[in-house]
């Protein structure tokens, strides 16, 4: 009697310490390492590509770097979707969305400017997509490549030939959490 007693013990202990296994930790989805965290850019470079292997002069690129000065500017994105990018008394806002599997990062109303002068509204989608290719808790890295179809009169002052022109915009983007 004396050993199924013990036995009985021995098989009750076993089966209170295997339940209080210490329970995993769950890894934060891609939504949670980006929102309600100030992001501030790192890093960023823009390529553009003219056809035939021509490069533009470094005086127009500025002219048409959309990362041209955004290097210490800070975006937060809110739970609710939407963002907020620079100072209380210089601040842009628009939409994001984020893919379930965390690799496309979409904006609404991030593109300003004399970009948007002279692109259509697909091309302007295009521009604010981008893929995700680092998301942790502390980096966020984005890349995009988009055609942008230049019209006649500005190509001329690229080229020197009064036709519209495709040129591939490449952007790299760099955050770290603040």
């Amino acid at each position: 009697m004396k050993k199924i007693n013990l036995l009985l013990v021995f098989v009750l202990c076993l089966t209170i310490f295997s339940a209080c296994k210490k329970e995993e930790e769950n890894e934060p989805t891609p939504k949670e390492n980006l929102v309600n965290k100030t992001w501030i850019v790192t890093s960023s470079e823009t390529e553009i590509e003219l056809p035939f292997g021509q490069t533009l002069p470094d005086s127009i690129q500025n002219g048409f770097d959309p990362t041209q000065g955004i290097e210490g500017e800070a975006i937060i994105f809110n739970e609710d979707g939407t963002f907020v990018v620079g100072e209380a008394d210089n601040q842009q806002q628009g939409t994001w969305t984020l893919s379930e599997d965390g690799q496309t990062l979409t904006f609404s109303g991030l593109v300003e400017g004399d970009l948007t002068d002279f692109i259509d509204a697909q091309t302007l989608d295009n521009l604010q997509t981008f893929e995700v290719t680092t998301l942790t808790d502390t980096q966020l890295v984005i890349q995009n490549s988009t055609d942008v179809v230049i019209p006649a009169e500005i190509a001329e002052q690229l080229i020197g030939f009064a036709i519209p022109i495709t040129v591939t915009v490449k952007l790299n983007i760099t955050f770290d959490k603040q």
